[in-house]
């Protein structure tokens, strides 16, 4: 929106002349960048086979420098979003290896505000860049059912 307001500020001040009866046209010309603000959302409904896409997330990460993209459990919630859904508790795990520059990690939405599912779990593989900040290799996701709504175990099952 800044860009907007600076090109039309531009544009009326070059098409100010002085009033000399000579026009003045300007040719500007731009290109604008979709602005970064949010990680792309997931696809909406999740694969049945599990399988979430992450190369638009790791387009989004590569367009911004956070200081989140640097931790783990931020990056995976960053990706899930996380903060979009209303779950009563959260839990994250994650293991390094290669001293330190591959991850696998797991983020579970329990009590998920949901009158079937229960909770959700999201399985991600990760490495870790020259910068600092994580790259998503791939990620999952399974869902547990609420008691007398379907599996009780994670599943990319539906619930009922």
């Amino acid at each position: 929106m800044r860009r907007a307001a600076a090109l039309l500020l531009v544009l009326a001040a070059a098409g100010c002349g002085g009033g000399d009866g000579e026009t003045t046209t300007v040719t500007v010309a731009t290109t604008v960048a979709a602005e970064a603000d949010d990680p792309p959302a997931l696809p909406s409904p999740l694969p049945e086979d599990g399988t979430l896409p992450v190369d638009g997330f790791n387009a989004y990460t590569e367009a911004v420098d956070e200081h989140w993209e640097r931790d783990l459990a931020s990056v995976v919630g960053a990706f899930v979003g996380a903060g979009a859904t209303e779950a009563s508790s959260r839990s994250f795990e994650a293991t390094t290896r290669g001293e330190g520059s591959a991850a696998t990690a797991t983020l579970i939405l329990d009590g998920v505000f949901d009158d079937s599912v229960r909770a959700l779990r999201y399985d991600a593989e990760l490495r870790k860049l020259g910068d600092g900040s994580w790259e998503l290799l791939s990620a999952t996701w399974s869902q547990r059912c609420r008691a007398g709504r379907g599996h009780q175990d994670f599943s990319t099952e539906l619930c009922v």
